[in-house]
């Protein structure tokens, strides 16, 4: 049953929070991730392998003695994966190519009880904790507590950038790097100064709403001190199958080197 989310709590108080892409669909790998520190992680159901009704296995690994706050992202702005998504227990939803005030506020009635939104409703399953004798204190925690991420992919999402922000119930935006690397004409350049200058610029934009602002997959300690520079708050560093392939391939190319000597 979700009681609170560490991570809207540090953002509650203009901190900054670090996390990462979850692809590998392996509960224990997210476990090991969570225990390892990072503040959140998003179970990444548009790219990674995942099935919706193993959703659950992700958020008790995160919440098993760690204050790592699982996020889902669905492959589409759709209320009911959404709802499946946070009916399993998801601290918040990640919606990929929100272009406009309408999708945002769709987004936001999508994660939200009345009166704050259009969330269906049961008590029974996992985010409730499976029984009805804690309903209306499930209902306002489950209002406060949970969070929308609003990713920005389009050059209309750029243009509409404040007024996706200010939408009641969208807690970050998140300009994905990748995707607007193609809107802006350099496919696969994420790091192209057309790109960074138009995500910096709609990351201040989101700034001065008093809303956070994330963006690009930083890989080293470098990228990160970079994207804090920038005024960015929710840092998604590397991805999981990354993490583990650059790890290994750093040690493997060391060791050719050493033993060749």
């Amino acid at each position: 049953m979700l009681i609170r989310s560490p991570m809207r709590e540090k953002l509650s108080r203009g901190e900054p929070v670090i996390g990462t892409w979850n692809t590998l669909a392996s509960p224990l790998v997210t476990e090991v991730m969570a225990q390892a520190g990072f503040d959140f992680q998003i179970i990444d159901l548009e790219h990674g392998p995942f099935v919706l009704d193993q959703v659950h296995l992700h958020v008790s690994a995160c919440e098993n003695g760690s204050n790592c706050s699982p996020l889902v992202r669905i492959p589409a702005n759709e209320s009911w994966m959404a709802l499946q998504a946070l009916d399993q227990g998801a601290h918040g939803v990640v919606v990929p190519n929100i272009q406009d005030a309408q999708a945002a506020l769709k987004l936001a009635q999508a994660i939200k009880y009345h009166p704050n939104g259009m969330r269906g409703f049961t008590p029974f399953p996992k985010a409730g904790g499976f029984s009805n004798q804690r309903t209306a204190e499930y209902v306002r925690t489950a209002n406060r507590e949970t969070l929308g991420i609003a990713i920005i992919e389009s050059l209309t999402g750029l243009n509409n950038v404040e007024e996706i922000a200010t939408q009641e119930g969208i807690d970050v935006v998140y300009f994905g790097a990748y995707d607007l690397s193609q809107a802006l004409g350099h496919p696969g350049e994420p790091r192209h100064p057309d790109v960074v200058v138009a995500i910096q610029q709609g990351a201040e934009r989101v700034q001065m709403l008093g809303k956070c602002a994330g963006g690009f997959v930083p890989q080293s300690k470098d990228d990160v001190k970079w994207l804090l520079d920038l005024g960015m708050r929710f840092i998604t560093y590397e991805v999981d199958s990354s993490i583990l392939f650059r790890h290994i391939r750093d040690l493997r190319d060391w060791f050719t080197t050493e033993t060749a000597k």
